[in-house]
């Protein structure tokens, strides 16, 4: 693909990052996966072309858009991960063939998950990028019984208007093959078809003659049981377990052996709604996958998404937890990335449930505070924590991120010409992160208000940039010393030749418009030595240190002071 150069035509002279990311075929996105929220860049209709609404604003439902067998979706990407999220996200990366516009194409789908106050994934954020077409024989013919999810649910409600009024029980059980990716490294793309194909004739040799099996999703199998009692459910999903397990199959590229692990959800027990079925089951699914191999997990009502994802018992919580001063921060150190010292910590918020010592997370804790209109209350007392950090230790410097909601409130402003009056010294060594969305609903009004966080003796970054909501015209407009690369983009340096051009062409741009950078998720060397080649100013990620807890009677370690 022919790369752009940072110089254009334009009467700016400068490419646009939406276009330079329209080019190459990538658009990021966002996931709140406990809703099914899904919120893409604003290039995403230049990249993935017009697709239909419910998989532009649902993550379910653009899993539907994946061709069977072609490879995970990014729900089974994400679900079928064994990592624990320690506060900077877990990384998931797949690869599929998704029917878009009319194209059939391969697509690369990569990021990190973040846990939510179960330890489960709350939400995603990664970057989707477009390789190429599917040629015609890349994907093998299945004739069986296909469907995407929207066809499951309705085959779902299908089944519950006829089973239901005459006092029978229905089941939905929704199995997976374990490791597929591993089994698709290991054999390719044709003999995983094969694999999938035995598996499916498996499933159905153990069916009753009033049981239906449906195929979507990639590897996924949805089986409906009716009338089938509550205590034979999990035997009969050990019968399909079985029934897969029992032998070797045998492909053109060798012998597997394939395992199965099976989510169950009951109506009318769980529910009566076709739609809360399925997401319960595939809820227990992703339980199932971090349990034992061959096991099965029936979805209690606690895993139906009719329970409200936040309701008011938590806005309570986090309030408490605010009136009996349990918000912390924690730091997290970012170094320059030629000597790799010290030079900032970013201050990241932490909000203590109570006696047992645990936090809330903050993947799903800010949102709701965002949703609710309490996050300004928690955004000044981060400022005031990170004042009084910073008057303990003239040389210690700080970065603070302030929601879109707080920059919008005058109050909070005014908190911060307070604090930074009553503190001297302190606005030299403090860096306000904004976000790029901040900034793009009024750029006059945010411009002028940045340049009085300046005048305060402050310094500015933009916070995940490189998804392309700033427009160069206002980029240049705001007074910004520091911008922060959206980790999206640099956690895949080492496989992505389209990522590597994308981060240098925003580094160079940068260096032109005469700001410095921070490189987010670095968690190798050799991704770390490119930028640092590139000419990228900081590092921050796990190579360079995690968050730490940061109690403010104590005094924090020394540092040379961010230049």
């Amino acid at each position: 693909m022919h790369a752009p150069s940072i110089l254009s035509s334009r009467a700016d002279g400068l490419a646009d990052p939406r276009s330079l990311l329209s080019s190459i075929g990538e658009v990021v996105y966002s996931w709140e996966i406990q809703g099914d929220v899904l919120i893409w860049g604003p290039n995403a209709a230049d990249v993935l072309g017009p697709i239909p609404e419910a998989a532009m604003s649902r993550g379910l439902a653009f899993a539907g858009l994946v061709e069977p067998g072609s490879g995970r979706s990014r729900y089974d990407a994400i679900f079928s991960s064994t990592g624990h999220d320690e506060g900077e996200g877990v990384v998931y990366r797949t690869r599929y063939a998704a029917s878009l516009a009319g194209r059939t194409m391969w697509v690369e789908d990569a990021g990190r998950w973040f846990a939510g106050l179960d330890g489960r994934p709350a939400c995603a954020r990664g970057v989707l990028r477009i390789e190429r077409a599917v040629k015609p024989d890349e994907l093998a013919v299945c004739t069986s019984e296909v469907t995407d999810r929207h066809a499951l649910v309705e085959r779902v409600e299908q089944a519950l208007s006829e089973h239901l009024p005459a006092e029978r029980m229905v089941v939905v059980l929704i199995a997976a093959i374990d490791e597929l990716t591993r089994l698709n490294d290991d054999f390719g793309h044709e003999a995983t078809d094969e694999i999938i194909g035995v598996v499916q004739e498996r499933l159905r040799s153990a069916m009753r003659r009033r049981d239906h099996l449906l195929r979507y999703s990639g590897n996924r199998f949805a089986i409906l049981l009716t009338g089938c009692p509550k205590n034979q459910v999990e035997a009969a999903a050990r019968r399909f377990i079985k029934a897969v397990a029992h032998s070797a199959i045998e492909t053109g590229r060798g012998i597997a052996l394939a395992r199965l692990r099976v989510g169950a959800a009951i109506a009318p027990d769980l529910s009566n709604h076709a739609g809360t079925l399925v997401a319960a089951a595939e809820n227990a699914l992703a339980s199932a996958r971090s349990g034992a191999v061959d096991s099965a997990v029936i979805a209690r009502r606690r895993d139906s998404r009719e329970a409200p994802s936040d309701g008011p018992g938590l806005d309570l919580q986090a309030v408490a937890a605010l009136n009996e001063r349990r918000v912390q921060l924690a730091l997290q150190p970012i170094v320059r990335a030629k000597g790799r010292e010290v030079a900032f910590h970013e201050a990241l918020l932490r909000v203590g449930q109570g006696p047992s010592g645990l936090f809330f997370a903050p993947a799903e804790l800010i949102p709701l505070l965002e949703r609710r209109g309490l996050v300004r209350l928690f955004d000044h007392r981060v400022l005031e924590l990170a004042v009084e950090l910073l008057a303990a230790d003239p040389a210690l410097s700080l970065s603070v991120n302030v929601s879109p909601r707080s920059l919008a409130d005058p109050e909070w402003l005014d908190a911060f010409l307070a604090c930074t009056n009553g503190a001297r010294g302190v606005a030299q060594r403090l860096i306000v992160e904004i976000t790029e969305t901040a900034t793009i609903e009024d750029p006059t009004r945010v411009a002028k208000l940045l340049g009085r966080i300046k005048d305060q003796g402050a310094r500015i970054a933009i916070d995940d940039f490189g998804a392309g909501h700033t427009s160069l015209r206002h980029l240049r407009a705001f007074p910004i010393d520091i911008l922060k690369l959206d980790g999206a983009f640099t956690q895949n340096l080492r496989r992505s030749t389209d990522d590597r051009f994308y981060v240098r062409t925003l580094i160079d741009l940068a260096r032109h418009l005469m700001v410095e950078t921070v490189a987010e998720w670095v968690d190798d060397d050799l991704q770390a030595g490119m930028l640092a080649d590139w000419g990228v100013t900081y590092l921050q990620g796990h190579l360079v240190g995690k968050a730490e807890l940061w109690p403010v009677a104590t005094p924090a370690p020394r540092q040379r002071a961010a230049g």
